[in-house]
């Protein structure tokens, strides 16, 4: 395939041929997780925008502006992808943005996985000390991985040398802004991972639409990255269209190998080329025709006005845009801008700022906005519980103080200088005596896995004086009587910020839901009961039935440890909860003498009208015949719709070769 010719007898601008190459980005998901999109904005009223939060939009000015970036009419990189717009940020009465946490922001990222987006952006960072970010982050990223899915995310506005969330997680395409000069713009972050990964694209005085048919001009890490979003939109259409087998992580490969290599403060950069791209498309998606009429590649390696996407010109607009006529971009100025004078919907060259993503340390404050408390009547409505974001945990019970106000209180309650609150045995000695229990609503309730916070949890319905007394129960048994494990089911309400900074979700538990017990106790209380034996060796055969299942018990604790967020993780911990259900299996297992090989969890083919049901399924194996003996299925089926899971028909069981 040859590079056709313009009616002025040229080659097309860069961007232009990409767009064409890849029309323009249609078919293409995208999804922008921000604030809300005014898609009422002239530039945005082609476009297809699906609101995953189901709720009227408001339309902010971050999220309006960066969409506008990605695909607006006129000024979008690539104008005919479908959006899937995903909220995080919100803004004030007064026109502030409001960020989020890092478990929003992961919560937002598997909500693209769901709804299968083909690439997402992040117009949003926060400082890290090392970049790692928090494990629920990660895993949300690695999900987007297998997937299939890249994650595209701005290195943030701070001009700090400092890492950022999530640009600096591996995967993760981290975008930065250079100024018209074709350099670093001032205010991108640039830790040591950044400057190894950053790629680079206009960032200043770009032109955007702002909700109430507003234009402005901004600078900002968060407006270079809907530009190298788009870019890689036209990539993904293209290498489809022509049946290139391209992972996402070759494509990024294509985006660094065709940048322009420039040096800046003793650091090599990348920024990105349109031009070069052009041609690194054309030699691995199209093959070169020679018929001998067919038409003449015109495209040289001589550098005109076009060819580095960021280089300046002796233009005024960015060279990501359209090569618009200056006539043509000023009738579409006069378009969209209104004739009042109102300020907030005029034209106007102010900034707008990055919304902050939260990180779970001292040092930075939570950005997430108040989250409505759900009352336990709303809670038991079954209908409303399948849109709550549920949760069937298993770990250890802990506390926190939350503050130094708390812990003086605490220090003063349980008997001044001899007193020891961060000691559990003598919190749980202390809440359990007398009339202390009132004091444990002044606690913050934690659901620690391997000594890790993970949640918080605040009764706050008509059974919260129960459930506090079964935390105060449940931390005397941990700590004084050798108990392991407790589970906790309920509904996620919002998040709380520990003593130590960090932000955990917050549960709002429900009293059925909430057990304790050790693994041999469960156990023994499966096989407590003896069985007639041929050999008479009954009680032998309790003890190693017995021992099995704390071993399957254990297995599921550890190997298998998770969240329970997820509708996966919540059937196996229920699995591992509902002992009496496991009892059939493990006594048809121990006759055969097979032991537990591995446990999944999977959609059921066959699901009832508005349940979510998976499949169980524990493979067991003989150790002594491996080679000889099949492999043996049990299956049974979890409704995981509900707050509570709740087993659905008979096990059933196969052998299988």
């Amino acid at each position: 395939m040859t590079i056709p010719l313009n009616q002025s007898g040229n080659t097309p601008h860069p961007l232009e041929q990409l767009q064409e190459w890849g029309h323009s980005g249609k078919g293409i998901k995208v999804a922008v997780i921000d604030g809300d999109i005014d898609s009422r904005h002239p530039l945005l009223q082609h476009l297809k925008i699906e609101h995953a939060n189901q709720h009227e939009p408001l339309g902010s000015k971050h999220g309006t502006a960066v969409c506008s970036q990605l695909a607006g009419s006129g000024i979008g990189v690539a104008p005919e992808v479908e959006i899937v717009s995903i909220p995080v940020f919100s803004q004030t009465p007064d026109g502030q943005m409001k960020g989020c946490s890092e478990y929003q922001l992961s919560k937002a990222i598997r909500q693209a996985v769901k709804h299968q987006c083909d690439v997402i952006n992040i117009s949003g960072a926060c400082l890290s000390v090392n970049g790692h970010g928090s494990d629920q982050l990660r895993q949300a990223i690695k999900a987007c991985d297998k997937a299939g899915i890249k994650v595209i995310a701005a290195v943030g506005n701070d001009g700090q040398r400092s890492e950022s969330l999530p640009a600096s997680l591996p995967s993760v395409l981290a975008v930065g802004a250079c100024n018209k000069q074709g350099e670093p713009a001032s205010f991108n972050n640039h830790g040591a991972k950044l400057q190894k990964k950053m790629l680079m694209a206009s960032g200043v005085d770009m032109p955007v639409a702002l909700p109430q048919q507003g234009l402005s001009f901004v600078n900002g890490s968060s407006f270079a990255t809907p530009i190298v979003t788009g870019v890689y939109a036209l990539l993904l259409n293209i290498v489809k269209a022509n049946k290139v087998s391209v992972k996402p992580d070759e494509l990024e490969k294509w985006l660094f190998s065709a940048s322009t290599r420039f040096s800046h403060n003793e650091h090599t950069y990348h920024r990105l080329n349109l031009a070069k791209l052009m041609q690194l498309v054309q030699s691995q998606c199209f093959k070169q025709q020679n018929r001998p009429n067919a038409r003449r590649n015109t495209m040289t390696t001589e550098k005109t006005s076009h060819t580095d996407a960021v280089t300046p010109s002796e233009y005024e607009h960015s060279d990501h845009e359209r090569a618009i006529p200056r006539e043509d971009e000023h009738l579409l100025l006069e378009e969209v801008t209104p004739s009042s004078t109102d300020n907030s919907a005029t034209t106007n060259t102010s900034g707008l700022n990055l919304p902050k993503i939260s990180d779970p340390t001292g040092h930075i404050s939570a950005h997430n906005a108040a989250t409505a408390v759900m009352p336990q009547s709303e809670q038991t409505d079954a209908r409303v519980v399948s849109q709550l974001d549920k949760v069937f945990v298993i770990g250890e019970i802990g506390y926190d103080f939350g503050s130094e106000a708390r812990l003086d209180y605490f220090t003063q309650v349980m008997g001044g200088e001899n007193a020891h609150p961060f000691d559990p045995v003598h919190m749980a000695r202390h809440l359990s005596t007398g009339d202390n229990v009132e004091q444990s609503n002044a606690l913050i309730w934690t659901l620690k896995i391997d000594g890790i916070p993970v949640f918080a949890i605040e009764p706050d319905n008509q059974f919260a004086v129960l459930q506090f007394a079964r935390l105060v129960q449940f931390l005397h048994d941990q700590e004084t009587q050798g108990v392991e494990r407790v589970s906790i089911a309920g509904v996620i309400t919002g998040e709380t910020r520990l003593f130590n900074g960090q932000v955990v979700p917050r549960i709002s538990p429900v009293l059925r839901g909430m057990f304790n017990w050790t693994s041999k106790a469960l156990a023994d209380s499966v096989y407590g009961e003896n069985t007639n034996s041929p050999s008479g060796n009954t009680e032998s055969m309790t003890v190693q039935q017995s021992e099995q299942m704390s071993d399957f018990l254990n297995r599921v604790y550890y190997e298998l440890r998770n969240r329970g967020e997820a509708e996966e993780e919540r059937a196996i911990n229920f699995a591992a909860t509902n002992a009496f259900q496991m009892k059939e299996i493990f006594a048809d297992a121990f006759k055969e003498n097979l032991f537990l090989n591995k446990i999944t969890a999977e959609q059921s083919p066959i699901t009832r009208p508005e349940s979510i049901c998976l499949d169980v399924v524990l493979e067991f194996f003989n150790p002594k015949e491996r080679l000889t003996a099949a492999r043996k299925l049990y299956r049974y089926t979890i409704d995981v719709s509900d707050v509570m899971p709740v087993t659905v028909g008979k096990v059933r069981m196969w052998h299988a070769y």
